[in-house]
């Protein structure tokens, strides 16, 4: 089972999922570390995490964004404090894209801001696993 994270500065998104990724809730990112720490080790034991799938944005000059910082610090708190396999997954523009899908089912964007964190971790945990998909495809043949 793999968990994704949509880190930011308010919220933190998850996804889990190793087909099919589903929503797995939001953490408020205001709380201190080892509360957060404690919440995610729950539920990649409830769970039987395997990989943490981290998601990282890139700018279209190829650096990190302006949280990369914050977010390498975090799957290193990550590692080391819950010793589980961490990868960074690119994921820019997956919170205008779940804003964009939550918009056409209606959704009120203002209304429902830890669902577009959710949302986006879906997308980062998804676009892993179609990655992953692809390059197995390409070994078997």
């Amino acid at each position: 089972m793999y968990l994704a994270i949509d880190y930011g500065k308010k919220r933190i998104g998850l996804a889990l999922g190793e087909a099919i990724p589903y929503g797995a809730g939001v953490l408020d990112n205001s709380k201190p570390l080892g509360f957060l720490l404690g919440e995610i080790r729950k539920i990649c034991i409830k769970n039987q995490v395997s990989k943490i799938i981290i998601g990282m944005p890139i700018g279209s000059d190829g650096s990190e964004g302006k949280l990369g910082e914050d977010i390498r610090r975090f799957a290193i708190n990550i590692k080391s404090n819950l010793n589980i396999e961490t990868e960074f997954e690119e994921e820019s523009f997956t919170s205008s894209e779940a804003e964009s899908i939550l918009k056409d089912q209606g959704a009120s964007i203002k209304e429902s801001k830890s669902k577009v964190d959710e949302l986006a971790a879906v997308l980062i945990l998804e676009q892993y696993l179609n990655q992953k998909s692809n390059i197995k495809d390409q070994n078997d043949r």
